[in-house]
């Protein structure tokens, strides 16, 4: 039976949601002291993985007063400097999710935000997984179960699709 997946992916958590497994929770959390995270969704029958990673997307460092840094007649803009922090922090999170996405036979990416985008283009570096990538949806903000059953219908409408084909 074929491993099918669905990626609920946004800039402060992605939820890996299999259809074909038993129970398995497993949580991968990151976040900074303050900080307050998602609950681990609490799906019946389904193996979902919640790895949360907030993206600050406007990143302000200790220290910054200005746009810029001033050196003697220099001028240091740190703007150089966030992008490529950020550059980094989503590296990192997108490294995390293609952990736990690599054996899937069928692979579907939806969420609210642009970052759905960036993560595929990012999955183009992997052949093996990216091949196996069906679509990038749009979806908006969702409850757990909510999530499971758009993934559920998803694989429903496609098998549907693929037996009219055939």
């Amino acid at each position: 039976m074929k491993k099918q997946v669905g990626v609920w992916i946004d800039t402060e958590k992605a939820v890996i949601i299999s259809l074909d497994e038993v129970e398995h929770r497993t949580n991968v959390q990151r976040s900074l002291p303050g900080e307050r995270l998602g609950k681990s969704p609490k799906i019946p029958n389904k193996a979902c993985k919640i790895i949360s990673f907030p993206i600050q997307t406007k990143l302000r460092l200790p220290g910054d007063t200005k746009e810029f840094a001033r050196f003697g007649n220099q001028h240091y803009s740190t703007e150089i400097k966030n992008m490529h922090k950020l550059k980094n922090v989503k590296h990192q999170y997108f490294k995390n999710i293609l952990q736990g996405i690599k054996d899937v036979d069928e692979l579907v990416l939806f969420g609210p935000s642009l970052i759905k985008k960036e993560f595929e283009a990012q999955m183009t570096k992997y052949p093996h997984i990216h091949s196996r990538l069906l679509s990038v949806e749009s979806a908006d903000v969702m409850t757990d179960k909510q999530m499971v059953r758009w993934v559920e219908n998803y694989f429903k409408t496609f098998a549907n699709k693929l037996s009219l084909q055939s």
